[in-house]
């Protein structure tokens, strides 16, 4: 659930910055966060705004907590997600500058034990192609062994590499994962002889006076200020955990205050260089990590609104541009908790925003407040993004809706199991997820249960013939999936495949990329 932003949502209202040719005030912004998070039934969100080598805005507003009498501000400490990959690749680059390793490096000479499918592209693979999505996996591939709260080691992840079949030619397109990314981490820590979060803590975090950020959730103390994930079910919020545990920190693990993210934000505008005047990161590692590796199709909304007509990711960083501006961004997102941020280096600008729900919230609001600072320079900004976005995940959402009611109408309503209900249970191996385990349960049920995520576990609801739907009892997931048995010659059930019921289920929830075989 470690993704750049994919999600919208919301209901929208009519309102932006008032501001016409100024920076927005403090009043703005919070009029702005306050819509947003009233569009998108979001608790509460955390913003910072830098601008001209100052912070212009750190707040926050709305609850950590519902029904907590527990407000947001600058130092509430939030998931940033997939924010936390540029983290990542900063870490390597200290390392780099260190003499340690180089970018080209390859991967099997700093952890020998690395495979992939394909024994080639296993011995070309390089720290580069670690943190540029080009692999040739599908999709997400393997973040089932991250999420939800799968019980898997970094050493499991880098093993279980070699199983995840390609889904394109090695380099030749962009498809995002979490893996390898865990995978970097690995390296960071080989190369270091530190824990990654150790690392990442002192020889980053530290320096740049974020020293309230902590690299998992793990090391946030009992008494920080916390903002808690909240999923809608059936209209009302409820609090979940973000379904990610610490193996996950190198693609999405960082927890971090708006304040603190600030001087992230600083840092990377200063190219490198700490509020106290430390190259921490050298001109030439620093351009490596923005330099653009691997095209991407440009996103049509912001084709359309922002004029977008670039689009490429660098070493943890997206590279684009808004309003014909250079841009540099990533989104985040872990069940229950989104994060947006934008650097606009022409306008020495950067925008982070953070909130409490799965929703395209903190886009809206860093899009709204940057389209204010560009009033100047590009005429045409002046969208109102939280109507513009909410317009487009009600689509999505409808469309989504429509898909699984139409397989829902079209499904042989008569149609019974090959077999009896007993026959089917028994445990099934992935070589790359592990055992899955089908029971008949007292109530007359199949029932399904991850031997890796205990989340994953509910009943199974016949569809038509030998395919079932799996019903989670954690109704957060959102992920219902199919659960299609195939039967030997001899009419015994011996493999399964999944697939996730609604085209609008996160890609993390990788069910498709399973081969669940019989092994008991």
């Amino acid at each position: 659930m470690l993704r750049p932003l994919h999600i919208l949502a919301g209901i929208a209202l009519s309102a932006t910055l008032s501001s016409a040719n100024a920076d927005p005030s403090k009043s703005d912004i919070d009029a702005e966060i306050q819509r947003a998070i009233e569009t998108f039934n979001v608790p509460g969100m955390a913003v910072a705004v830098v601008h001209d080598g100052a912070v212009t805005y750190a707040g926050g507003l709305g609850a950590r907590e519902v029904g907590a009498d527990m407000q947001v501000d600058a130092d509430t400490l939030f998931q940033i997600g997939s924010v936390s990959k540029a983290f990542t690749s900063a870490a390597l680059a200290i390392l780099a500058d260190e003499g340690k390793l180089d970018w080209d490096d390859r991967v099997i000479d700093h952890l020998p034990e690395f495979r992939m499918y394909d024994a080639w592209v296993t011995r070309e693979f390089t720290i580069r192609d670690l943190l540029t999505h080009r692999s040739g996996l599908p999709l997400g591939a393997g973040d089932l062994l991250l999420f939800p709260e799968a019980d898997t080691s970094r050493e499991e992840i880098v093993h279980a590499m070699r199983y995840l079949k390609p889904a394109t030619s090695f380099r030749s397109k962009f498809a995002y994962d979490n893996l390898l990314y865990v995978v970097a981490g690995v390296v960071v820590e080989r190369v270091s002889g530190q824990p990654f979060e150790d690392f990442v803590e002192q020889r980053l975090l530290s320096p740049l006076g974020m020293k309230d950020c902590k690299a998992s959730l793990e090391r946030v103390g009992p008494r920080a200020s916390r903002a808690t994930p909240h999923m809608l079910v059936d209209g009302e919020l409820q609090v979940t955990s973000s379904g990610i545990t610490e193996t996950s920190s190198p693609a999405g693990g960082i927890n971090c205050s708006a304040r603190s993210m600030a001087h992230w934000m600083q840092f990377m505008l200063d190219r490198g260089v700490t509020s106290e005047g430390q190259q921490l990161i050298s001109e030439k590692q620093f351009d490596e990590l923005l330099n653009p590796v691997t095209l991407m199709s440009v996103p049509p909304y912001l084709g359309e609104h922002a004029g977008t007509f670039l689009n490429a990711y660098a070493l943890g960083w997206n590279v684009s541009t808004f309003y014909g501006q250079p841009e540099y961004s990533h989104g985040g997102g872990v069940l229950g908790m989104t994060t947006f941020l934008m650097l606009l280096p022409d306008q020495d600008l950067g925008i982070f925003a953070s909130g409490n729900q799965m929703s395209v919230a903190p886009r809206a609001v860093v899009n709204d407040i940057a389209d204010e600072f560009l009033a100047d320079v590009a005429p045409e900004a002046g969208q109102d993004w939280i109507a513009t976005l909410n317009e487009i995940i009600s689509g999505r959402r409808a469309k989504g809706a429509e898909a699984v009611a139409e397989a829902e109408a079209s499904r042989a309503t008569e149609s019974t199991p090959s077999l009896p209900l007993e026959a089917y249970a028994g445990t099934f191996r992935d070589d790359w997820y592990g055992e899955i385990h089908i029971s008949l349960e007292d109530d007359g049920r199949l029932w399904f249960r991850s031997e890796r995520s205990e989340p994953l576990h509910g009943p199974l609801e016949h569809f038509q013939y030998d395919t079932f739907i799996v019903r989670w009892t954690d109704r957060k997931l959102h992920a219902d999936a199919y659960v299609s048995f195939t039967l030997t010659p001899e009419g015994e059930p011996d493999r399964i495949r999944m697939r996730a019921v609604s085209p609008t289920t996160d890609f993390s929830f990788d069910f498709h990329d399973l081969d669940l075989q019989r092994v008991q």
